[in-house]
């Protein structure tokens, strides 16, 4: 059980990237064709904002110069979400905030057509029982169950590659939430939008390999189009879901990126999950109404060899 929520702290904007893949229309990718980064500036302060993927599969190639040159000049990592190194120590709040006053029935949670989806996810994920937890954990619950068994491991993310690049530097690091704010978000929807939040991890199971394949290949492209695409074709049946779990963060970590900028404390590289740096409401857009410049990196073209 602890191993599953360890994986679940650090595998929480899953939930919300993969979905609507099947919604989106591919567009061109920009160039350059690499993981999008972008330099921020106000005044002579300056940052480094990098979109990431939570959990991967082993063998993509994504720590490119571009990356690490920013990291290593920066003077604070700052992650989406810090993770504790005890997992233990989480469970009187996992227990809190999970917990329901008496049991009820997983299939009572989801609309008549989608209770074979749902038992048949039961039988083949085996996550024990739930029907004492809040149906948004039911929803992380199987979608991370399902990330495991597809390959994917947030021991080989992007967060933790960079924590490993930091640690190795001296860079000290810090977290926009805990882990217990995070799980706030979640707790915080209504019981109508976590069952919305369910039948969505429920339509993401089938095909979810494919689906992760496709959005890290536009994210290792760098096209933020396509991702800022899926993830509002995803809250078309909930604007509430995406004001909670994506605006209404956005605004407090623009605003909290912007106070420290102005206190000019060096540069810092910050980042959180691709999915918010796009479309209407997205951390970029944030950002520059609190009227900071926000910049594309574009990394030099590797030099070509010579020819003998």
């Amino acid at each position: 059980m602890i191993r599953i929520i360890r994986q679940a702290l650090v595998c929480l904007s899953l939930l919300i990237l993969p979905a609507g893949l099947a919604h989106a229309q591919k567009a061109p990718p920009p160039k350059p064709e690499v993981p999008a980064l972008w330099q921020l500036e106000l005044g002579k302060s300056r940052a480094y904002l990098f979109g990431t993927v939570h959990a991967l599969p082993r063998g993509v190639d994504w720590f490119r110069p571009h990356v690490v040159s920013a990291l290593d000049q920066s003077t604070r990592l700052v992650l989406e979400t810090e993770v504790p190194d005890n997992s233990a120590a989480m469970m009187p709040v996992i227990l809190k905030l999970t917990r329901l006053p008496a049991a009820r029935p997983l299939p009572d949670r989801v609309p008549a057509e989608w209770q074979p989806t749902l038992n048949r996810a039961l039988d083949r994920l085996k996550p024990g029982p739930l029907d004492w937890t809040k149906t948004w954990f039911v929803a992380l619950t199987l979608s991370n169950l399902q990330a495991m068994a597809d390959g994917v491991d947030p021991r080989i993310g992007v967060e933790a590659v960079l924590t490993e690049r930091a640690r190795m530097k001296g860079i000290p690091i810090t977290a926009l939430e805990t882990a217990e704010e995070q799980l706030i978000n979640f707790d915080a929807l209504s019981e109508a939008d976590q069952q919305l939040l369910l039948v969505s991890s429920l339509s993401e199971l089938d095909n979810s390999r494919g689906r992760m394949s496709l959005l890290i290949g536009d994210w290792l492209l760098g096209n933020t189009d396509a991702l800022a695409d899926r993830v509002n074709s995803d809250f078309e049946r909930s604007p509430m879901l995406k004001r909670m779990l994506v605006e209404d963060r956005n605004a407090r970590w623009a605003d909290w990126i912007a106070k420290q900028m102005k206190a000019d404390a060096g540069p810092m590289f910050i980042a959180v999950g691709a999915g918010h740096m796009a479309g209407k409401g997205s951390l970029i857009e944030d950002l520059e109404r609190q009227g900071i410049k926000v910049s594309r990196v574009v990394p030099a073209p590797p030099a070509r060899k010579k020819k003998r």
